[in-house]
């Protein structure tokens, strides 16, 4: 796989990419676990970015953060098997810069400004997105731990789980996301912020995505019986 696709890692998650570029991306992380965890943490940040009161930034930022990231090409993530060939790091297109230095303006403003003290969950940028998606589909799922949202979008290709009605666990434990393709479970993300949910590519029909409450940091295959679990072509 070639090192300039695991580089847009970043623009996919600030919705900077064409129709086109996401559309491969998107089909890139369904066999690039490196990628999705990358695509998830920005995304969190994103979101917890979005979550202070902010103060403007100074003027000159957004021009110094352009001028600087048009000058500096985007590595990619390490990712095992790629080979020993060395190739020129992919520059993120003007369009994604800018919103990437959005996203660093943001960011700035936490150094200044104050959390707003507002305890209610705040779900993933990504999550609200697939939920706001013109053509999205939904489910509302009880569990035994609570009410799970599930919502799929076919022109994002995206699904998304709103996991924050379910109930708080223990210190000792945490839900895990799994996706079930022919009984094989592969996790998908240890929750260890419900109130903030899971967004993800769409997966093939008959997929399942199921929510296990697990130890602590998660485990490699589940070992409890799923509290819910639902095929996303079916919502």
């Amino acid at each position: 796989m070639s090192t300039e696709l695991h580089s847009l890692s970043g623009a996919f998650a600030i919705d900077a990419l064409s129709a086109e570029d996401a559309a491969q991306f998107r089909t890139h992380l369904e066999t690039c676990a490196v990628c999705r965890q990358e695509v998830r943490e920005l995304r969190d940040a994103a979101a917890r970015m979005g979550e202070v009161e902010a103060l403007a930034p100074p003027a000159a930022l957004k021009a110094r953060v352009l001028a600087a990231a048009d000058h500096t090409a985007q590595q990619p993530p390490k990712v095992s098997g790629l080979g020993s060939r060395r190739r020129r790091p992919r520059r993120i297109p003007r369009i994604a810069i800018a919103a990437a230095a959005a996203v660093v303006a943001v960011g700035a403003a936490i150094g200044v400004g104050q959390f707003t003290g507002d305890d209610s969950p705040s779900l993933q940028a990504g999550v609200v997105q697939v939920f706001e998606a013109s053509d999205v589909r939904t489910a509302e799922l009880d569990t035994s731990h609570g009410e799970v949202r599930v919502a799929a979008s076919s022109s994002r290709e995206e699904m998304a789980v709103d996991t924050s009605g379910l109930h708080p666990l223990d210190e000792d434990h945490v839900y895990q996301l799994w996706s079930i393709a022919d009984g094989t479970p592969t996790s998908v993300s240890v929750l260890d912020n419900p109130g903030a949910g899971v967004s993800m590519p769409l997966p093939v029909s008959g997929t399942q995505i199921a929510i296990t409450v697990e130890p602590s940091g998660g485990s490699d295959q589940p070992t409890t019986d799923p509290i819910v679990a639902v095929d996303p072509s079916t919502v």
